[in-house]
């Protein structure tokens, strides 16, 4: 963690995750519902979080594929706590690094996919893999750190935290070593930037 200007920084690496695999943008988004939030409330150890699929992508299609990790769009948020990815993919990361946890998914019919965008009934709807075909879970990190009063992190994997008034932004990151390792392990779809969040 950095301190500079008279101003408290974080300094970690972003994890981000990628709709598409090389040039190939057939693979699947899931936007996350908060039952008319427009923040979700913080994960809870067994609280299935409620998602569906994401009605649009680049290119205004959902895909049919399922990458190593999933791009989450949320509702009225610029990001996420957590990301999604298959279960055996949660299950080794959390057996190897420290600071994350897993919760299952509650699936909701995503209501947008009844229409077209001039809100006539869409003939020919989007599918998706259904959730018992694709075992997929919910990963984050409970360990949460306040970008305007940081403490140092004991865990690999932890979440930045820096509240407004009325907003509060969230990023999944980890340390410097992890970011190796996980690059190491040759996971598609999934991006880890070096980022400094200004308190």
């Amino acid at each position: 963690m950095i301190i500079g200007g008279g101003k408290m920084t974080l300094t970690g690496w972003v994890i981000n995750t990628q709709s598409f695999i090389d040039d190939d943008y057939g693979y699947v988004n899931i936007a996350t519902t908060w039952k008319g939030k427009d923040m979700p409330s913080k994960p809870k150890q067994n609280e299935p979080i409620e998602v569906m699929w994401s009605n649009e992508s680049l290119y205004g299609v959902i895909g049919s594929k399922v990458g190593d990790f999933i791009e989450t769009h949320g509702v009225n948020a610029s990001l996420q706590e957590g990301i999604f990815t298959h279960r055996s993919i949660a299950e080794q990361l959390v057996k190897t690094f420290s600071g994350l946890k897993i919760n299952e998914i509650r699936w909701r019919e995503n209501p947008l996919e009844h229409t077209l965008n001039n809100g006539k009934p869409r003939m020919k709807r989007a599918k998706w893999l259904p959730e018992k075909e694709v075992d997929i879970v919910y990963m984050y990190s409970d360990t949460y750190v306040d970008v305007c009063n940081p403490q140092l992190v004991h865990t690999d994997f932890f979440t930045a935290i820096r509240a407004n008034e009325d907003y509060e932004h969230n990023w999944l990151m980890c340390t410097k070593q992890t970011k190796e390792k996980l690059e190491a392990m040759k996971f598609k779809n999934i991006r880890i930037v070096e980022s400094t969040i200004h308190g």
